[in-house]
């Protein structure tokens, strides 16, 4: 899944699979931001420079970003979910190798 993310050193918003820590043009910490990426694209380049000017501000960030809380359940859900399909997986090698 794609999600939108905001870099507080470059000022730069940034669409990223995945949840991602660190800035791919900086190295700075990225915030996520609530927005999703369907409502992103759709915004024009006014409004976008609005969300990026709105970004800039600590106060504005802060209620723009998603909780951590949620990006750490969600990243619990998907090792359980890989390590459920590695599992239901292996049993099934055996019956192909020759």
């Amino acid at each position: 899944m794609m999600y939108i993310h905001y870099c507080k050193h470059c000022q730069h918003i940034h669409i990223l699979n995945g949840h991602k820590n660190y800035c791919p043009r900086c190295c700075g910490h990225l915030t996520e931001l609530k927005i999703s990426y369907l409502k992103y694209v759709n915004l024009d380049k006014p409004e976008r420079i609005q969300l990026r000017t709105r970004c800039a501000d600590p106060a504005e960030l802060a209620a723009l970003t998603v909780s951590p809380k949620k990006t750490r359940e969600y990243a619990k859900w998907l090792q359980i979910s890989a390590s459920n399909i590695e599992n239901y997986h292996s049993g099934n090698y055996a019956a192909y190798s020759h």
